[in-house]
């Protein structure tokens, strides 16, 4: 078959290329984009309006109420918009495209989430709620002075508006192109096509983010979280009933018989996403964005009680456990499905598969459910931009004397702005030469790291001063962007930011030291009507879910079901290195603090 560069063009070579092969029915040319249509337009309209109904009573003219939900939320809906804020087009596109293209090394992004998840319900959480605090950044302001306030804020803007929300919404253009196959359609080109849909995305994210507050972001997650645990799970099933030729059985023992070394979980040190790597940046890189990130935390702190908080934080570790079926296993159907180096791009992997095994009504059901995991992620993330923007920058300096209800309404006007910006970035990352996920990846990292060390000296260290971790922030920032973008050492990007870490973080104790600053205690009393009883299961539901992590692992590699096809070269000396750094920089502190207290 002839290999071409128009996306379109391949898409329909794919698709005819499958029905050979599963021999699936599909219906009627006009039937199928109508009933896709119909479906996509019913669940995306059932969503808003149940949301609606949900929110139009709520008070949104204080602070609390808007960018807190009014410390209303409970567990289930905390996990719901959590999994969904997390998941976007560009996760179930890219790790796909990974995973098809190499084995099952990236659902490291997924499933190493269980510690950190664990560690902020324990350690952070309860400290952020008794302290009734509304952004990462204020805490830090408490810790230290308002300058180091303003530069994390800052620091946070930028990863919104280069990373999170472009790559949102362009993974989620690429993905409702491809299902709908709208350039073709149209006889639009693609770059055409890709600004389109990313404006209309960006304009209905950003009604759900600036009308409808934070609680109205939580509900509409939570609705597309139950559709996409569905769709999922259709994808799952039929998938395997297609590789076992109309066998679900067949296709399990297909899958776990056959070619079984792309079931391997264990990355090599060639491989994108190296297992070293588990013990030492990704630990880093999870800690800041599950328990610092502003539009992942926020859902926590709008929590009713910890115990809701807890219970949230810890049902979606066990989600991101399951998204291995959602985001991962597609890969390994389709790499069993069209055979290995089929696409002239992966990323088109995806929704390839779901345009061509689903009924046709089902593809725009799941289309709404990407369409619902785009906006999720856009607008909670523009909703924390906004929270950041308004309470940490303005507010300090320029709308002290202003009401609550004032700072919303030009907090709104703010979030306009940003949103405008992100939706002119977002179409130029289709020409990042290393892709949609490693682009993200790479932007959340450079600040990810620096900000996880503020907060982690913030926490645990009452001697550094502010002069000392501002100092720190920007050298660590300024160090790792040249190491990633300008020197680009062999060593993979990750182990760089974890010693870039543990230097700057010695910089900045070292500091404190000699030119000690001492601060106050924080708040431990609590917001009012906000309980900060720890939930009474949290011990046993963290074992339970490191169990099953580690049960993932060993069932995923060659001690399961997976298979190597030459010796793995696995860098223990750095994985040793990393278990040492965890303990003495995240368990050694906690050991210390609680005999101190």
């Amino acid at each position: 078959m002839r290999r071409t560069t128009n996306p379109t063009i391949g898409v329909i070579q794919c698709r005819f290329s499958l029905l050979t092969k599963v021999q699936f029915l599909q219906p009627s040319r006009f039937f199928y984009p109508m009933g896709a249509i119909l479906s996509f337009l019913f669940f995306t309209g059932l969503v808003g309006f149940v949301t609606y109904l949900r929110t139009h009573n709520d008070n949104l003219h204080t602070s609390k109420g808007y960018f807190l939900a009014g410390n209303s939320l409970n567990g289930w809906v905390i996990a719901g918009s959590l999994m969904l804020t997390n998941l976007s087009a560009a996760n179930f596109t890219g790790v796909t495209a990974n995973v098809y293209g190499s084995n099952l090394s990236p659902i490291a992004w997924t499933v190493t989430v269980v510690p950190p998840l664990i560690y902020f319900c324990a350690v952070l959480l309860p400290t952020f709620l008794k302290g009734g605090f509304t952004t990462i950044p204020e805490f830090l302001e408490n810790r230290f002075r308002k300058s180091t306030r303003r530069l994390i804020a800052v620091m946070f803007l930028f990863v919104y508006i280069l990373s999170s929300m472009p790559a949102a919404l362009y993974g989620g253009a690429i993905a409702i192109n491809l299902l709908f196959d709208i350039s073709g359609s149209l006889g639009l080109n693609n770059e055409l096509v890709i600004w389109i849909v990313v404006w209309s995305l960006g304009i209905i994210g950003s009604i759900y983010a600036l009308f409808g507050g934070l609680k109205g972001v939580a509900i509409s997650d939570t609705l597309n979280g139950i559709g996409l645990l569905i769709g999922g799970a259709f994808v799952f099933a039929i998938g395997i009933y297609e590789v076992g030729n109309k066998d679900f059985f067949a296709g399990v023992s297909t899958i776990l018989t056959k070619n079984t070394q792309i079931l391997d979980a264990v990355g090599d040190a060639t491989d994108s996403v190296p297992f070293s790597i588990l013990f030492t940046g990704m630990i880093i890189h999870n800690l800041f964005f599950w328990s610092t990130n502003q539009f992942i935390v926020q859902r926590t702190l709008g929590a009713r009680s910890l115990k809701e908080g807890q219970k949230g934080v810890m049902l979606t570790a066990f989600f991101k456990i399951l998204n291995i079926f959602y985001i991962a296993f597609p890969g390994i159907i389709v790499f069993h499905l069209y055979g290995g180096n089929y696409f002239e791009n992966n990323d088109w992997a995806y929704p390839t598969l779901i345009r061509d095994i689903m009924p046709s009504m089902f593809v725009g059901f799941f289309a709404a459910v990407i369409f619902g995991a785009v906006l999720s992620t856009f607008n909670s993330v523009l909703n924390s931009a906004v929270t950041i923007l308004a309470l940490d920058i303005y507010k300090p300096l320029f709308g002290k004397n202003l009401s609550d209800h004032e700072i919303i309404q030009r907090s709104k006007r703010f979030g306009l702005i940003i949103a405008i910006a992100t939706m002119i970035i977002a179409p130029f990352i289709m020409y990042f030469p290393e892709g949609l996920f490693t682009f993200m990846v790479k932007v959340d990292s450079l600040f990810g790291g620096p900000i996880f060390m503020v907060m982690l000296l913030a926490y645990f260290s009452k001697r550094v001063s502010p002069f000392a971790v501002n100092l720190c922030l920007a050298l660590f920032v300024l160090t790792y962007g040249a190491v990633m973008f300008w020197i680009q050492p062999e060593l993979h990007f990750m182990h760089c930011m974890a010693i870039l870490f543990v230097c700057f973080t010695l910089l900045a104790l070292t500091l404190g030291h000699f030119f000690p600053y001492e601060k106050p205690d924080l708040p431990t009393t609590g917001p009012d009507g906000v309980d900060t009883t720890p939930w009474k299961h949290f011990k046993w539901i963290s074992i339970l879910a490191t169990v099953i992590m580690i049960g993932t692992y060993i069932f995923f590699s060659p001690l399961g079901v997976a298979s190597t096809n030459s010796p793995k070269t696995i860098e223990y000396g750095l994985i040793i290195a990393g278990i040492i750094f965890a303990f003495v920089f995240f368990l050694g502190p906690l050991f210390w603090k609680q005999r101190r207290t």
